[in-house]
């Protein structure tokens, strides 16, 4: 258990400010693309919410709210900030109810800035 403690805590303190993601940086018309293992989901920025898509039928589309980024297994959690490594965690509307999500490990961040 100690080991287990100490690799998470020398994860967590490798992640602080080292060039994640902040999601401030956000405007409406942006898009961001974020890939897993598995699924690639693409947000596209609107004033207050995204649009979600996905790569895959089964995962989670429509109206969602990014939060930020989970470490590795744990329920620790970054928010407003992504990074490769951790996972994807958002919030989008379920039969009209908000439902967390979150996905395997981030592979990649594409950013992708308006044309505006």
């Amino acid at each position: 258990m100690v080991a287990a403690i100490a690799d998470w805590e020398q994860f967590a303190s490798k992640r602080l400010d080292s060039g994640d993601f902040p999601l401030k940086c956000l405007k409406q018309g942006d898009v961001l693309e974020v890939c897993t293992g598995n699924t690639k989901y693409k947000f596209s920025v609107q004033e207050k919410h995204a649009v979600l898509t996905s790569s895959r039928p089964n995962r989670p589309y429509g109206v969602a709210w990014i939060s930020g980024c989970g470490f590795a297994f744990s329920h620790a959690f970054k928010p407003g900030y992504l990074f490769c490594g951790g996972s994807l965690e958002f919030v989008f509307l379920r039969n009209g109810q908000r439902t967390r999500f979150r996905t395997t490990t981030i592979r990649s961040i594409d950013y992708l800035p308006s044309q505006a």
